[in-house]
């Protein structure tokens, strides 16, 4: 049996057979909750084809121009002493939201979510401290790990072959993201294999403002953020894929990061010992 968010993609893949389809997917994430004040983390956009990220650019930047805002931020516009979006009367922002929401719905495949629990998160760094092979991720980079690698599970349901390019805006964070993702990347070589890292296609630091579609990433961010913070449960469907991290999940993965580097050192041990046998020297 399918689960909603896998009938949810071959809908929208037009019920297209396993292997059918090749495409290079760009995922385009914004934070929320970095600045120490909240009690989580989240990382939060969206996945879909360039093209559809083009369509997005253009109808969300037309969204600009009929409102006569020249940018949006989910702060700034959940801001009631905003110079702009103070002024606004819930009507007039009720009917701005409910246009992104459907700019977004229409010109991306899904979203994603994660939030990560700052407290809870330094907890379990502080019990695993010691452990070897142990090297605990920042909030934020934790976030984008799970992202990147959770997604391409969803993507290789569609397309065994789907590759995929994320971005993100320049900012405090972004350097760390950077180095992460070309740690994981790097990943594809006999003796240091890695679970999708072979399909990760590209990383790209765009500056503030030269790109809508993060203005959209931002939003998603923002919306999953409050709705965390409030408790909630996500919304029924399939058009999110979102994981708030618990202390169950969060010991998990790390015991999962910590396996799959002894089996990569197996494997490396394994390749070396195969690669200096009489055989191989021989040929």
């Amino acid at each position: 049996m399918t689960s909603p968010f896998e009938q949810h993609l071959c809908a929208l893949m037009g019920g297209l057979e396993r292997g059918d389809y090749v495409a290079l997917w760009s995922m385009r994430l914004d934070e929320s909750g970095t600045d120490g004040r909240s009690p989580y983390t989240v990382v939060g956009g969206a996945v879909a084809l360039p093209g559809q990220w083009g369509k997005l650019e253009r109808a969300w930047n037309a969204l600009l121009v009929r409102s006569k805002v020249p940018a949006y931020h989910w702060k700034e516009f959940h801001d009631r002493n905003n110079a702009v979006f103070g002024k606004w009367s819930q009507l007039k922002r009720k009917r701005f939201m409910g246009a992104q929401e459907k700019i977004i719905n229409r010109n991306t495949l899904f979203r994603v979510s994660t939030g990560i629990e700052r407290k809870l998160h330094a907890d379990v760094k502080v019990l695993m401290r010691g452990i070897k092979g142990f090297h605990p991720d920042s909030d934020y980079t934790l976030a984008l790990r799970y992202l990147m690698f959770h997604t391409c599970d969803e993507l290789v349901k569609i397309d065994p072959n789907a590759r995929l390019v994320v971005m993100i805006e320049d900012g405090p964070w972004a350097a760390g993201a950077a180095a992460a993702y070309r740690r994981v990347a790097a990943m594809t070589a006999k003796k240091r294999p890695a679970k999708h890292a072979h399909r990760l296609a590209g990383f790209a630091i765009v500056c503030k403002g030269d790109r809508v579609s993060l203005e959209a990433a931002d939003h998603i961010a923002g919306e999953e953020h409050a709705r965390m913070v409030a408790g909630r449960r996500p919304p029924k469907g399939g058009k999110l894929l979102s994981q708030l991290w618990a202390k169950k999940e969060l010991n998990h993965w790390y015991k999962l990061m910590i396996e799959e580097k002894d089996r990569r050192r197996a494997y490396a041990r394994q390749n070396s010992k195969i690669a200096t046998a009489p055989d191989a020297a021989a040929e």
